[in-house]
């Protein structure tokens, strides 16, 4: 992989995508002896499971089913590091939303690398090199996380009770299945806000300080598509045309993410695990404000304009309104003590997205938002 010493504008991606539908079949093509498939629990009752298994392409199969909940912490993966060192794979694959495929890529590290230590774990690009050992698939079964298009993997970390990422372009797959049949098992309401993560992602990464020309592209295109089916986003089924429009969407935002970073929104959202807030629905809640705020800065306040004119919205005001729509159905009124605030709002001056974010703020400002989301 090219290393560079100045910071130029690289696309960095998975080696190879496929696409559409009937895109599983793409599993008969891996070259590998001994394959492990990790899925969530739910896939088990899936009715394209058993073919799923028999469409992989090996000489051995185990299935691994995700043992942690939301974002794991290494003790968590314990169980899955232990699997994947008995049955030793040469090509492991993660079938899922976010939390299977992060955890799928911080169990791959440790089976590659069983002794690293956490003060090089959370360390971004330090990690030693992947694929000695084993190949990474990653098959996303729910729309928006962007995990299969990200260099980093988002875990607990058990000393600072805090979400950390874990971060090396290794982590990006060799091979990436977006296929829209394995996302009709999950109900239009769980999926409303991993989209919402999504728009937030480029959203984001579109007014970030890291400025990427192709990026900026990809963000108003991820954008249009998304508010493209606003209207449709309420219907209980969703047509397979548009699951699969909303997966590239969510890719085309993972880009973005991955290349641009994202900024205050994140910086909040992060901190919010404890408080059993899913992560989508977290940044589709805060994002209406954040816009707000940094539209402070009348530069940013036009470069949200741009986005809008570009992506077919009327206004900026109904980009704030697509994210409403996205998250109605989340109600998740917090009783935020004095401690609670003074937590979230320091760790999310600390958060590696505090960086980016276009217009500066403070640990008061971070507490103003969060009281106006969450403390009504």
């Amino acid at each position: 992989m090219l290393k560079l010493r100045v910071p130029l504008p690289v696309f960095r991606n998975a080696t190879e995508i496929v696409n559409g539908t009937n895109s599983r079949m793409a599993l008969k093509g891996l070259v590998s002896n001994k394959v492990v498939l990790i899925i969530s629990q739910s896939f088990n009752d899936s009715k394209y499971f058993d073919q799923v298994r028999r469409l992989i392409n090996t000489q051995a199969l185990k299935v691994v089913t995700k043992s942690w909940i939301g974002e794991p912490s290494r003790n968590d993966l314990l169980p899955l590091i232990q699997e994947l060192e008995a049955f030793q794979p040469d090509y492991i694959v993660a079938l899922g939303g976010g939390s299977v495929i992060d955890g799928a890529k911080v169990g791959w590290l440790f089976y590659e690398h069983p002794t690293l230590e956490d003060d090089i774990l959370f360390r971004p690009f330090s990690l030693p090199p992947l694929r000695g050992r084993a190949k990474f698939a990653a098959i996303p079964t729910t729309i928006g996380t962007g995990g299969e298009v990200s260099s980093a993997a988002v875990v607990f970390d058990d000393v600072s009770k805090r979400k950390r990422a874990v971060v090396t372009h290794d982590f990006l797959p060799d091979l990436v299945i977006l296929d829209p049949e394995l996302v009709t098992d999950v109900p239009a309401s769980l999926l409303k806000p991993t989209i919402a993560d999504a728009l937030s992602h480029a959203v984001e990464g579109y007014v970030s300080n890291i400025k990427h020309p192709l990026m900026t592209s990809l963000a108003e295109k991820a954008v249009e598509i998304i508010a493209r089916y606003s209207g449709a986003i309420g219907e209980e089924a969703w047509s397979l045309d548009m699951i699969s429009d909303l997966q590239h969407a969510a890719m085309l935002a993972g880009w973005v993410q991955n290349h641009c970073v994202v900024g205050l929104s994140h910086a909040i959202a992060h901190q919010l695990g404890p408080y059993k807030i899913g992560h989508g629905a977290a940044n589709g809640k805060l994002m209406p404000s954040v816009i707000e705020y940094n539209s402070g800065d009348n530069l940013v306040s036009q470069e949200y304009k741009k986005l809008c004119a570009r992506a077919n919205l009327n206004d900026v005001a109904e980009l704030k309104l697509l994210f409403a729509r996205l998250c109605e159905d989340v109600h998740v009124p917090l009783k935020l003590r004095e401690e609670d605030l003074a937590i979230i709002s320091s760790g999310a001056m600390e958060d590696p997205a505090a960086k980016t974010n276009p217009r500066a703020f403070t640990e008061l400002d971070v507490r103003e938002i969060v009281l106006d989301v969450f403390g009504k």
